[in-house]
């Protein structure tokens, strides 16, 4: 792991865990709303690669009445690289949930859930419209998500491993 003052300036501001903290407990809050139970880890390292890409993101958000598999169905395009972008991710989505756990944000369960401690991660607007996109597209991701309810037909949908 690179030590954060020698990462570029770029790299900081957009990977913040604090920033990524709040984006991926959207939708483990919207997951757990929907499904009622805890949502699996391996699910929650798709949100940063969906969310922080823009063109993933204008989608979501474009098309919140379908769900997630039938937007990159219709948008194949979405996929390129998407593998190899999730992977990049988990460095920062680990280090988001390190900032989560440290201040009790979060209970991670042993059959790997997380779920988000009650008033523990604000809702409230975030000081960006960019910003507030990606918080507002994890949402519509963990609510469709939790609608799915399958670990194994989200991964090969989205054509990558866990």
């Amino acid at each position: 792991m690179t030590d954060w003052s020698s990462r570029p300036f770029e790299e900081r501001n957009l990977f913040n865990p604090a920033f990524c903290a709040v984006v991926l407990a959207a939708a483990i809050r919207e997951f757990e709303r929907v499904a009622g139970k805890p949502m699996p880890y391996s699910l929650t390292l798709l949100v940063l690669p969906m969310c922080l890409h823009q063109a993933s993101r204008n989608e979501l958000l474009e098309n919140k009445r379908l769900s997630v598999l039938r937007v990159f169905a219709l948008r194949p395009d979405l996929l390129v690289h998407f593998a190899e972008r999730a992977r990049a991710l988990v460095q920062y989505a680990t280090e988001a949930f390190a900032l989560l756990a440290s201040k009790d944000c979060i209970k991670v369960f042993d059959d790997g859930g997380i779920s988000l401690v009650p008033r523990r991660v604000s809702p409230q607007p975030l000081n960006t419209d960019d910003a507030e996109r990606c918080r507002a597209a994890a949402a519509v991701l963990g609510r469709h998500f939790a609608q799915i309810n399958d670990r194994v037909t989200i991964y090969t949908s989205l054509s990558i491993r866990p």
